[in-house]
């Protein structure tokens, strides 16, 4: 594997955890806590997420808006909503659907901390796994006589510098979350 396919998949586990850390609730309104939820919108028909039947807006702090193209949807969009347990109770008025955001509680908020503190650790064994698949690559290198002892210690030591940042991108990111999480 070359460093800059390592780096790429450094890349993509934080854009990874970036992406499931907006997934959690914090209290206050975000499209991506509906985007991805599945909607049977048609009889027969795959599920779609709800960003591919609808406009998804944020009006406020403390509410989403979703703004069915298909009209015909929006009780569907709803009751998929209800059975996402998210805790969300939407609101159907015929053309749209609003969903208000509650606050959370004290208890909530130190669940999703935990959540939050788990999806790290995901990213961060993900980011291990390929520490050592790559410094095996570079050991066979080694063995193979492609590069020289030199050069693979040197690799090395620079793929430990590339993991060690990325954990703590890791770290601060999760930091981030569970501050908005614990403050809001």
């Amino acid at each position: 594997m070359k460093h800059e396919d390592f780096l790429s998949h450094l890349s993509n586990v934080k854009s990874f955890l970036a992406t499931e850390l907006t997934k959690i609730r914090t209290g206050r309104a975000s499209a991506s806590l509906v985007d991805e939820i599945k909607v049977e919108a048609y009889a027969g028909s795959a599920l779609l997420p709800i960003k591919e039947l609808a406009s998804v807006s944020v009006p406020d702090s403390q509410s989403i808006l979703i703004s069915p193209w298909d009209k015909s949807v929006v009780k569907k969009i709803e009751a998929a909503i209800i059975a996402s347990e998210k805790g969300l109770n939407p609101i159907n008025d015929g053309e749209n659907v609003r969903v208000p955001i509650p606050s959370i509680t004290e208890d909530r908020r130190k669940d999703l901390s935990k959540e939050i503190s788990g999806l790290v650790e995901q990213a961060k064994i993900k980011i291990r796994t390929l520490r050592q698949d790559v410094i095996k690559a570079v050991e066979e290198q080694q063995d193979n006589g492609v590069i020289s002892e030199d050069e693979m210690y040197r690799m090395k030591k620079e793929i430990e510098a590339d993991v060690s940042k990325a954990n703590m991108e890791l770290d601060r990111m999760g930091q981030d979350k569970e501050d908005e999480v614990m403050n809001k």
